[in-house]
């Protein structure tokens, strides 16, 4: 049987959240809280468990019993942390990140639920026609916050450029103009190092939507511990580092051409950049959102919603209320009609 850990408290034995608004872990039983320094050792334990515990599985479901009732939890092979579907207590899947999966860090929740909800509220009354349907009490229940998986590179590496600058002088006098134009020979040669370049680390995570929400706040990052991810939901990267550096490195390659083109005194400069990548460091991150996914329209169309669990960011696509939009743009039209005709009318 697979392992899982639920964090106890040690006061009453009830299982513990992670606050984002204290930066802290909270007993919703006993209003006991504990600072990370208090857990890690608990943390510690329950992942030295679930290496010990862990056993291989076929088949891209796989099944748990959560501590707390003993039901029985489905879950797929990227989730790596969720709720018991009956007794609701936050349940970390602890062999999801041992071994080669376990993170370097993690950058934990800033904005709680209550106040992810309220940017969202604040987000959608400043859309003039979102379909108030849209914003409901139920919608919200869905409302939840996830981990996702990242690679990050630091990327060093040698860059050079060739080419030709060009100077331009204007000197105006009273009869006529002169325009000198002074051609250079440019060269420059640079050692640069580009931190913190981001890819998804999940395949089945939208790209738009998830980029959308960046950037992350790197030097909050935290040693991963299992205990920032009870009470949230949390996905395991099924993405390899080598499938991203060529595109990391590519990235990189582009930063270091603008780089080296930026003009400086030259009015034009143009020509060839060179980048050599040297050493490239690459980390595991799992990074906080918030996401809400709407069922919406006649149609059942589905439309999904982010916002960056740490600052606040947001990305997404949100319903149209369409009658809205249609009798707005009627009575513009006959406003606008309206106000020519009244022009005409004193015209001709």
């Amino acid at each position: 049987m697979n392992q899982t850990a639920t964090f106890k408290c040690p006061s009453c034995g009830g299982y513990l959240e992670y606050d984002p608004a204290g930066q802290r872990f909270l007993c919703p039983y006993c209003g006991a809280s504990f600072i990370e320094e208090e857990l890690r050792e608990q943390s510690e334990a329950k992942e030295q468990e679930a290496q010990a515990a862990r056993a291989a599985q076929s088949g891209s479901l796989r099944s748990y019993h959560c501590q707390s009732c003993g039901a029985e939890i489905v879950t797929d092979d990227t989730t790596g942390a969720t709720r018991c579907y009956y007794c609701h207590s936050p349940v970390v899947l602890s062999d999801r990140f041992a071994d080669e999966f376990r993170p370097d860090g993690v950058i934990p929740f800033r904005l709680n639920r209550k106040q992810a909800e309220e940017q969202f509220d604040r987000f959608v009354k400043s859309k003039r026609f979102i379909d108030k349907k849209f914003f409901t009490p139920e919608q919200l229940e869905d409302f939840s916050g996830v981990y996702y998986p990242y690679w990050f590179a630091d990327v060093q590496g040698n860059a050079s450029f060739d080419g030709e600058g060009t100077k331009v002088d204007v000197a105006t006098g009273p009869k006529k103009t002169v325009t000198t134009t002074r051609f250079f020979h440019v060269e420059r040669e640079g050692r640069l190092s580009f931190r913190n370049i981001a890819r998804k680390a999940l395949s089945k995570a939208d790209r738009l939507l998830s980029d959308g929400v960046h950037p992350y706040d790197t030097a909050e990052a935290k040693p991963f511990a299992m205990g920032y991810l009870s009470g949230f939901l949390a996905e395991k990267r099924d993405v390899e580092a080598e499938a991203v550096r060529p595109e990391m490195l590519q990235e990189a390659e582009g930063y270091a051409d603008i780089l080296m083109k930026d003009s400086g005194n030259y009015n034009s400069l143009n020509g060839r950049t060179k980048f050599t990548p040297g050493k490239t460091a690459m980390r595991y991150m799992l990074l906080p959102a918030w996401v809400l996914t709407y069922k919406g329209g006649r149609d059942g169309k589905p439309y999904f919603f982010m916002m960056n669990g740490q600052t606040g960011n947001v990305c997404g696509k949100l319903p149209v209320d369409k009658g809205k939009l249609l009798l707005t743009c009627l009575l513009t039209g006959a406003a606008v009609f309206a106000l020519l005709c009244l022009g005409g009318k004193f015209i001709w």
